[in-house]
């Protein structure tokens, strides 16, 4: 019986694909049916991945494909780097996976811009006067003394989605969008410090004067005058209502230089730094976080959610982000009062 006859028998009992029977045979018949030397020559061309070498394969070669690959996919990105993957997927046919891949072989990462407030004429060195003021200080932990104040909104049906907005990019573009704050129905104002979060409202309406000084008398002013130390430190921004005229007396009257904010003896607080106050660059992103993973259907259950998360916070994360206003004002200093949370790494 011929021995290629034999080969092909073999190899179709034990399965083997057509490609290796074929390959199989031809090396049986090219070498005069030499058994011996057709099993060497097919263990040199029959790597350890079961794949032959020395059959040539049709197509271009993977990696002139993965080349062409990326060269579209950088010629879209070239042109619109805020492009989703999804909208890449659509335009190129490639699947999600694929092009993850690749431009991550290529070093290209989504990096995700910042959110805040536009600087306007001044803002910046009133940004720095502040940095330098706390850096003036004898106390190397004199940050410790400032009692942060604000407000934020929470909505019923959750915050604007940015999570799937990225920009592809090689390096991090530091990209920075502004936008304005727009008011809605219910609030949550706070005072936090190195205690802890030690005072809060949550209200359902946007917070004027009145309400306002109902804050400041019945927990800003009792907080501050039950410390025997002296040298705590009261900060507020320059929204209408804490900028009234009665507001004003009001803390310098029972807080004279205790308090930071527009009219202050003490210290203005820069207009538009959302970057320099712990309630903005960590408390609300984190509280918001976890509230808005819960599911809730009316604002009695958003109010409820909001006590029970705000009390949860650890202390020791409220202490890092409270210490972390130093490398933040010496960021600041370093870009003259110019926006620098892309350069916190």
């Amino acid at each position: 019986m011929p021995l290629i006859f034999i080969v092909y028998v073999a190899t179709r009992i034990f399965g083997y694909s057509n490609d290796i029977m074929l390959n199989a045979v031809l090396l049986s018949g090219k070498l005069d049916s030499d058994t011996q030397a057709a099993k060497q020559l097919n263990r040199e061309q029959y790597n350890a991945n079961r794949c032959f070498k020395g059959q040539p394969k049709s197509g271009c070669p993977i990696e002139n494909n993965k080349t062409e690959i990326f060269n579209k996919l950088k010629d879209i990105l070239d042109n619109d780097p805020q492009i989703s993957i999804n909208r890449l997927t659509a335009m190129t046919g490639f699947k999600r996976s694929m092009i993850h891949r690749i431009l991550h072989e290529h070093s290209y990462s989504p990096y995700k811009p910042i959110y805040t407030n536009k600087l306007q004429s001044g803002d910046k060195g009133k940004r720095k006067a502040f940095c330098d003021w706390i850096f003036d200080r004898d106390d190397f932990n004199f940050h410790r003394s400032i009692y942060y104040s604000d407000e934020a909104v929470f909505h019923l049906n959750g915050h604007v989605n940015k999570h799937d907005y990225f920009i592809w990019a090689t390096s991090n573009p530091n990209v920075i969008i502004e936008e304005p704050n727009t008011p809605q129905r219910l609030i949550v104002w706070a005072l936090v410090g190195y205690e802890g979060i030690v005072k809060y409202e949550i209200l359902e309406r946007t917070v004027n004067t009145d309400m306002y000084q109902d804050i400041i008398e019945n927990n800003v002013i009792p907080f501050f005058t039950r410390r025997r130390n002296g040298n705590l430190l009261f900060q507020q921004d320059g929204a209408p209502a804490h900028f009234a005229n009665r507001i004003k007396n009001i803390l310098n009257d029972q807080l004279d230089r205790r308090w930071i904010g527009r009219g202050s003896h003490l210290l203005e607080w820069p207009a538009r730094s959302p970057d320099l106050t712990v309630c903005d660059y960590f408390l609300w992103g984190h509280l918001k976080e976890k509230v808005y993973s819960h599911n809730v259907t009316n604002l009695t259950e958003l109010k409820k959610v909001i006590e029970d998360e705000i009390t949860k916070i650890p202390l020791e994360m409220i202490r890092r982000a409270i210490d972390s206003i130093v490398k933040r004002c010496a960021k600041c200093q370093e870009y003259d009062g110019d926006h620098f949370e892309m350069f916190l790494g």
